[in-house]
C-alpha cells in the first residue's frame, strides 16, 4: 500500500543573495537555559537562516502571557507545557507544531510536609502567568480547587532563594534545574507531581496561532524543520551549547547544573522512541477526555483540530498562487524534468514517454500552474541526477533526500512512503533481519539513497553498484548477487513481468523509501510552487494512481493476459509459501525466546530475564517519581539437608512444586524468577514496601501450610526491599540479600524487610 505523507519535515531554502530573511519571533516560557537548546542551536549554528527566517528568541519576562501574546500576533511562535490550554473553562485555539519533551518535567517543590496538592490551600505560592494558567500545575491545582482566593501566589523570581528562606510554601520547577541545585545546598523538600494525580503531559511544545498557521504554513514548516536540526546538535553538542548559554546569553548557572540539565532533556525527549519533534494525537485526546471529565472545561467545548499539519490540510481547500509565483512561471515558460527511466511502476520511460504513478501526479501538477512539464530523456538514474546537478533539469519527479543531493536540490514533503524489500532466488531462505547475511553481495542501483543508509546500517553486507534494476535482477537470476535491494512496489512489478517463478522476495526491511519533489536550489520560488503543489495532493488522487499502475497491470504493453494468470498463480504459490515459512519461522522463534529466558527445572523465568526485568523496572523506578517496585528474596530454609537425605531428584521435586505454589499464590503481574539453586526472585511492580511485606507473610504461610510431603517440612524465608530513587539494581539486590540472611539468622521461616 503506497502511503502518503503529511509530515512537515521540510528541507532548508539556501538563502539567495540579497534575498529577505522572514522576521519571526518566539516567546519562551522561561528564562535562558538549556531548555531552550534546540532552538538557540538552530540561531547561532544558521539553521533559521538557511531556511529563509530572521528569529527573534524572547526570554521570558514577568508578567508575560505566552498564549495570549501568540494568539494576538505579539509573537509568531510561543512554548508551553501541555497539549491542551485552558482558560475560564474555555480550551484556547493554539495549533500545536512540534513536542520536544515527552513527559513534562514541571512539578511543585514544596517545604517538608506538604506532600499532598490539597496542602497548598492557604500557603504561599511561587510560580510564573503562564504556568499558574497553562499548565499541567494549572491543571492539578484547578481539580484540587487551589484558588487566588484560598492560596497566595507570588511572581516567580527564577531562583530557589525565596524557598531557601521559607518565604514560600512552594514553588514550580523543572526537574532538570531547581532540583541540582537544592540537592546540591542539601535543602530538604518534598515533590508534588502533576504526573502522579493523573494529569500526564508532556512539555516542551511548540505552538502557534491558527492564522499563522494557515496563512503562513510554508514558513512555519521550516520554522519546525530548522528547529529539529536544532535540537538534534545540541543533544550531538552539549558542551558547545552550553558554552553558547554561559558566554552569548549570560546564563548564570554553573557548567555542572546545565550538564545536568542536558542530560535531563536529553532523557525527556525520549529520542529511543520518538523522532524529535513528534506530537502525539492520541496523548492529547486523552488529556482531553481528563480534563473534562475532571469538569475544568464546559462540556461544549470541542478539541477538534489541533495539529499543524491537520489544520494546514484543512484549510487549504484550493490551489493558489502568489502573484510573484505567476510571474515567476509565465517567465519560465516550461519546467524542464528528469527521471528514474527504468522504475516501474513508480516511473519509467517507454517509448519516449513518461509513466507511471509519477507520471499522474505531474500531469496534475501540470493543470494546475498552467506551464508545461517537459521530460529530459536520460538513459540511466545516474545520468538524470547529473543533469540534475548540472542544472540542465528544474526538478526530478521521485527522489529521496540525501546529504550529497541536498548541495544542489531542495527537496518537498514526502508524498510516497514504500518498504525496502531484498529480492533473491527462489531456492534461497526468508530471512528475518539481512543483518544475518554477513560478507554476502548485495546489489543496489548506483546512485539510489539506500546504498549509503545501507552500508552504515549493515557494515557487514558487500553492496554492490548495478546499473539499473532490470540488471541487478538478473545478476540475482545468474548468481553473480546473493540479492538486490528496492522499494516494495518495484521489486514486485518487475518479479511479476520479467522473473516470475524465478526470483522471489526474501525479506522486509525495517527502512523505508521517503519519495518526494526534487527542485534545483537556485530556484527558491519554484520550490515553493512544488512545496505548495505536493500539500494539494490528496488521498485518493494517489489511490486512484496507484490502482492504474499497480493492479491493473494488463494496461502496460509488457503484459499479455495469458501471462498475467500464470503471474498471479505464481504470487498466490509464492504468497502461500511465505506465509507457511513464515509461520514456521515465527513459531521456532517464540520457541527459542521461551527457552532463552526460561528456567529448564521450575518452568519459570530463568537468571537472565530476572536480571533483564530488574533494569526495566529500575529504570522506571528512576523516570517515574512516585512508582513503586519492590523485590523478595526468596531461601528454601535447610535446602541442602533436603538434597543430602533424600536425594536430588527429591529436591529438584520440592522447587518445581515451589515454583507452581508460587505461580498461584501470587498476582499475574507479579514476576517469579529463580535466581540460582535454591533461591527465587520475586519483582512486585506498583507495591510498595508495606504492601509487598503482606504479600510476603501471606507466601509465607502458604508455603508453610502447603502438603510437599509427609517426610519433612518446607518453610522459606524471605529478604524484602523496594527500589529507592537513583539506587541501582546491585545496590538493591545486596540490600534484600541482607534481609534474606537475617532472616535465616533469626531462624528461618520468617520475612524481614529492608
Amino acid at each position: 500500500m503506497v502511503f502518503r505523507s503529511f509530515l512537515f519535515l521540510i528541507v532548508w531554502i539556501t538563502v539567495l543573495n540579497g534575498a529577505n530573511l522572514e522576521k519571526v519571533s518566539i516567546q519562551f516560557d522561561w528564562k535562558y537555559q538549556f531548555e531552550y537548546a534546540g532552538y538557540i542551536a538552530a540561531k547561532e549554528k544558521g539553521f533559521y537562516k538557511e531556511a529563509g527566517l530572521d528569529v527573534e528568541l524572547r526570554e521570558y519576562g514577568e508578567g508575560t502571557d505566552v498564549v495570549q501574546d501568540v494568539l494576538n500576533s505579539k509573537a509568531t511562535y510561543g512554548i508551553y507545557n501541555s497539549s491542551v490550554v485552558v482558560e475560564n473553562g474555555r480550551i484556547q485555539p493554539i495549533v500545536l507544531m512540534a513536542t520536544y519533551l515527552q513527559h513534562s518535567p514541571l512539578v511543585f517543590v514544596t517545604q517538608k510536609g506538604i506532600k499532598n496538592p490539597a496542602d497548598l490551600i492557604g500557603k504561599t505560592i511561587m510560580a510564573t502567568n503562564n504556568e499558574l494558567n497553562h499548565s499541567s500545575l494549572s491543571l492539578l491545582m484547578t481539580h484540587f480547587d487551589v484558588t487566588t482566593s484560598k492560596s497566595r501566589f507570588v511572581d516567580q523570581t527564577f531562583n530557589i532563594a525565596p524557598f531557601v528562606r521559607h518565604e514560600v510554601d512552594a514553588m514550580s520547577a523543572y526537574r532538570s534545574n531547581q532540583l541540582f541545585e537544592l540537592d546540591r545546598l542539601k535543602i530538604p523538600y518534598d515533590i508534588i507531581d502533576p504526573m502522579e494525580y493523573g494529569f500526564v503531559v508532556n512539555a516542551g511544545n511548540l505552538f502557534t496561532s491558527r492564522q499563522e498557521a494557515v496563512e503562513h504554513s510554508l514558513r512555519g514548516q521550516k520554522f519546525i524543520y530548522a528547529t529539529n536540526r536544532g535540537w538534534q546538535y545540541a543533544i550531538d553538542h552539549p558542551d558547545e551549547i552550553i558554552t553558547i548559554l554561559k558566554r552569548k546569553y549570560k546564563v548564570k548557572k554553573s557548567n555542572e547544573a546545565l550538564a545536568y540539565e542536558a542530560k535531563v532533556i536529553k532523557k525527556l525527549m525520549m529520542t529511543d522512541l520518538y523522532k524529535i519533534g513528534e506530537t502525539n494525537s492520541e496523548f492529547t485526546q486523552r488529556l482531553y477526555k481528563q480534563v473534562l471529565h475532571a469538569g475544568m472545561i464546559r462540556e461544549d467545548q470541542k478539541l477538534g483540530q489541533f495539529l499543524f499539519q491537520d489544520v494546514v490540510a484543512s484549510a487549504k481547500n484550493r490551489f493558489q498562487l502568489t502573484q510573484n509565483e505567476k510571474n515567476h512561471l509565465q517567465e519560465k515558460k516550461k519546467i524542464t524534468m528528469c527521471v528514474d527511466p527504468e522504475w516501474y511502476p513508480l516511473e519509467a520511460v517507454q517509448n519516449g514517454q513518461h509513466i507511471g504513478i509519477a507520471s499522474d501526479i505531474m500531469k496534475s501538477f501540470e493543470s494546475k500552474i498552467g506551464i508545461p512539464i517537459e521530460l529530459v530523456k536520460t538513459g540511466t538514474w545516474t545520468e538524470s541526477l547529473i543533469k540534475a546537478q548540472n542544472r540542465q533539469c528544474d526538478i526530478l519527479s521521485l527522489a529521496s533526500k540525501t546529504p550529497d543531493r541536498e548541495h544542489y536540490l531542495d527537496f518537498t514533503a514526502t508524498y510516497l512512503t514504500l518498504p525496502y524489500v531484498l529480492v533473491t532466488t527462489m531456492e534461497k531462505p526468508f530471512v528475518e533481519n539481512i543483518d544475518q547475511l554477513h560478507g554476502e553481495k548485495i546489489g543496489v542501483v548506483k546512485g539510489y539513497e539506500i546504498e549509503n543508509r545501507l552500508k552504515k546500517l549493515y557494515p557487514e553486507l558487500n553492496i554492490v553498484e548495478v546499473e539499473s534494476i532490470r540488471d541487478g535482477l538478473k545478476k540475482v537470476e545468474n548468481g553473480q548477487l546473493y540479492g538486490y535491494i528496492d522499494n516494495l512496489v518495484v521489486a514486485t512489478s518487475y518479479i511479476q513481468k520479467e522473473y516470475a517463478g524465478s526470483l522471489k522476495v526474501s525479506s522486509r526491511l525495517n527502512e523505508k523509501d521517503e519519495l518526494r519533489v526534487a527542485v534545483r536550489n537556485d530556484d527558491v520560488v519554484l520550490y515553493e510552487v512544488f512545496e505548495k503543489l505536493v500539500a494539494q495532493i490528496d488521498e485518493a488522487t494517489m489511490q486512484k494512481s496507484y490502482n492504474r499502475w499497480v493492479s491493473t497491470i494488463e494496461q502496460v504493453r509488457w503484459f499479455d493476459r495469458a501471462l498475467v494468470v500464470k503471474i498471479l498463480l505464481a504470487l498466490f504459490l509464492l504468497a502461500a509459501a511465505f506465509i507457511w515459512r513464515y509461520t514456521i519461522l515465527k513459531r521456532y522463534n517464540t520457541r527459542l525466546l521461551e527457552l532463552s529466558t526460561t528456567d529448564k527445572l521450575t518452568g519459570i523465568y530463568n537468571r537472565q530475564k530476572t536480571d533483564e526485568k530488574l533494569g526495566h523496572e529500575q529504570q522506571k523506578v528512576n523516570r517515574y517519581r512516585g512508582y513503586h517496585c519492590t523485590i523478595m528474596m526468596i531461601d528454601v530454609d535447610h535446602f541442602k539437608n533436603i538434597n543430602d537425605t533424600f536425594g536430588h531428584q527429591e529436591g529438584d521435586r520440592i522447587l518445581q512444586k515451589l515454583a507452581e505454589v508460587m505461580k498461584k499464590s501470587l498476582r499475574q503481574s507479579d514476576m517469579i524468577g529463580r535466581w540460582g539453586g535454591e533461591e527465587f526472585m520475586v519483582i512486585l511492580s506498583h507495591t510498595s514496601l508495606d504492601e509487598a511485606a503482606t504479600v510476603a507473610e501471606h507466601l509465607r504461610h502458604t508455603v508453610n501450610e502447603f502438603p510437599f510431603t509427609e517426610l519433612y517440612p518446607v518453610t522459606i524465608s524471605i529478604g524484602v526491599g523496594e527500589f529507592m530513587y537513583g539506587e541501582e539494581v546491585h545496590e538493591c539486590v545486596a540490600r534484600v540479600d541482607a534481609a534474606l540472611y537475617r532472616a535465616k539468622e533469626s531462624g528461618r521461616n520468617s520475612v524481614v524487610l529492608t
